[in-house]
């Protein structure tokens, strides 16, 4: 149809209307639409990168689809089973997956305000902000300071040490100059709220990136045989080696108590509670990974642990792994369930269900900066599940 191309870049430009998607996607459906469906997919292709042969443009649609196969429609994957993925099938379904492809792109690479108009009714008037820097730090005293609201520069002294506030929203510990002679071990901890996250530097040179509802205990100076420290919820650590120390991270995530042993190393650690099964995620030198059980596995990179009555190990690309901090949402054939648990971490909302939800899984990625509403837009276009935001209430239906 003459009016496909227009209508495609239409889509890419996040303005069609519900009415145009739909008959965009009854063009891809459309069996005479092949000669110009290759072209629209093959320019949509080439704008990124350098011009392809036919044969490139098969590998990559293959790829895509073989990669975001859960975004279709449960028609599509009937159709996919009954003839090869060949010929104008295969196309129109390198089309169909394309548009939930660059949707998440775009959403991923335009920081600027959106145009609403695509959203359903639903959405209209109702959003929330993406969460940011919060936290509570509590001292060896009890006494709790909020991070959030607090001034730039040293927040306290104690047991030697000082405490200080960068203007970049991190947590510092310092040796101060009456450090000599003290022998006293006192802890602090670090809590992040629904909606928070932040970063600490250990007085040992580690780093600690805690994600939501998270909370981090560690002595303010590290003078035992180990560096030991607590974990609830998510943490990615950038330990600083030390050979004559381990660093050990203790979590208890559902149920299950977990040590982490590293002498220096890059991590993730996810043990939330309603997650079911605590995940440890290599990315940089090996750690060992040991259950109260005393079970345990080595982990090398690009390894996963999973903690549920045993161990399993899984061979992951972790940078996906660590999306959240670097500040993004990677969804790699998750359940709805799985996303919006994430969702309910960072937007501080409640998540209920209504009906009979799809059991698919999704893929895609987005920044989260963005408003929960355009994270929302972004699993719609799979046509597959819908939403109702009602202040920080979350409705989630087929």
């Amino acid at each position: 149809m003459s009016n496909l191309k227009g209508l495609f870049a239409k889509y890419m430009r996040d303005d069609c209307t519900t009415a145009e998607i739909r008959l965009l996607m009854q063009n891809f459906n459309e069996v005479g639409n092949e000669a110009e469906l290759k072209q629209v997919i093959a320019a949509e292709m080439e704008k990124d990168t350098a011009v392809v042969d036919d044969a490139e443009l098969d590998a990559r649609m293959q790829h895509i689809y073989s990669q975001l196969k859960p975004n279709l429609s449960p028609d599509a994957e009937i159709e996919k089973a009954s003839r090869p993925l060949s010929g104008y099938f295969k196309y129109s379904i390198a089309a169909a997956v394309l548009i939930v492809v660059s949707a998440v792109f775009y959403f991923y690479i335009n920081s600027g305000t959106t145009n609403q108009k695509g959203l359903t009714a639903q959405h209209q008037g109702n959003d929330v902000q993406p969460g940011g820097n919060k936290a509570i730090l509590t001292l060896a005293d009890g006494s709790k300071v909020s991070l959030t609201d607090a001034d730039n520069g040293e927040l306290a002294r104690q047991a030697g040490m000082v405490v200080t506030k960068t203007k970049d929203g991190q947590l510092v510990y310092e040796v101060s100059d009456d450090m000599a002679g003290t022998t006293e071990v006192v802890y602090n901890t670090i809590s992040t709220p629904a909606g928070g996250q932040y970063q600490i530097n250990l007085p040992d040179g580690t780093t600690v990136w805690l994600n939501a509802l998270s909370s981090l205990k560690y002595p303010i100076a590290f003078k035992d045989a180990v560096r030991k420290v607590v974990l609830t919820g998510e943490g990615y650590f950038e330990v600083a080696k030390n050979q004559r120390q381990p660093f050990v991270v203790s979590t208890n995530g559902a149920g299950k108590a977990q040590d982490v042993t590293v002498l220096g190393t890059h991590f993730n650690i996810n043990s939330y509670q309603n997650e079911g099964v605590t995940k440890t995620t290599l990315l940089e030198g090996s750690v060992k990974v040991a259950s109260s059980s005393r079970d345990h596995v080595m982990l090398n990179p690009g390894q996963q642990s999973i903690l549920k009555n045993t161990f399993k190990v899984v061979e992951i690309d972790a940078t996906q792994f660590i999306d959240w901090r670097n500040g993004n949402f990677v969804f790699n054939d998750e359940s709805i369930e799985s996303i919006m648990r994430k969702l309910e971490r960072w937007y501080d909302v409640d998540v209920v269900y209504q009906g009979k939800i799809p059991d698919v899984d999704f893929g895609g990625e987005i920044s989260r900066s963005k408003k929960l509403s355009e994270v929302l837009k972004v699993l719609e276009t799979t046509r597959t599940v819908h939403f109702k935001i009602e202040g920080r209430r979350v409705t989630v239906m087929p």
